[in-house]
């Protein structure tokens, strides 16, 4: 009978071990994840410790048509999900070009390269850099890149930042949005400035 008892519970473990597997996309983040960045692994909670990850980014700065190369310095991993937003906003902002071997483009935010995730369980290093290209149009003053990591199914961390990058001056994306602000106001201030 125990002999019967432990076969059972062996094959309970078996299966259960293979569900979470199966729960936990092995080949890349779901797009629902793009939001709140949590992995969903079944049963699993995110580490409370502090992240022994943090970010090597290439430039202090970004201007709209120049790549920024971000990489993720820690111990290797297996799982990420990577997006840049601005502050306070759960927007993926840019576009990612190039995911390196292992890793795969994901749509967020109705952007088809706003986010970059795994699309296997092999093992990303330092050595493994993402590249991400400012948008075209309506850059924030300042943009920062956010990470989910696992290093297994039961060991991930999230809300990984980076430091704040600050949009170059010479950048112009942004600038068509002020240009017409001050095409719409200008009628407005030349009757405000004949009553001066």
């Amino acid at each position: 009978m125990a002999h019967w008892n432990l076969s059972l519970f062996f094959g309970f473990q078996i299966l259960w071990t293979m569900f979470s597997l199966c729960s936990a996309f092995p080949t890349g983040a779901p797009a629902s994840a793009c939001e709140n960045m949590l992995p969903m692994h079944t049963g699993v909670q995110p580490q409370q410790t502090l992240a022994p990850y943090e970010f090597l980014v290439n430039s202090p700065s970004f201007l709209n048509g120049q790549p920024i190369n971000i990489q993720i310095l820690g111990p290797a991993y297996r799982g990420l999900l990577l997006e840049a937003r601005s502050f306070g906003s759960t927007t993926a902002l840019g576009f990612w070009k190039n995911p390196p071997n292992n890793t795969k483009l994901l749509q967020c935010s109705g952007n088809p390269h706003g986010a970059v995730t795994h699309s296997n369980t092999n093992l990303k290093t330092r050595q493994t850099t993402y590249t991400w290209l400012p948008p075209n149009s309506g850059c924030p003053p300042v943009v920062t890149f956010l990470a989910t990591v696992a290093q297994s199914h039961e060991i991930y961390w999230t809300n990984i930042k980076s430091k704040v990058i600050w949009k170059n001056p010479k950048a112009s994306c942004g600038a068509e949005t002020l240009t017409r602000t001050l095409s719409a106001t200008a009628p407005l201030l030349l009757v405000l400035f004949e009553y001066i």
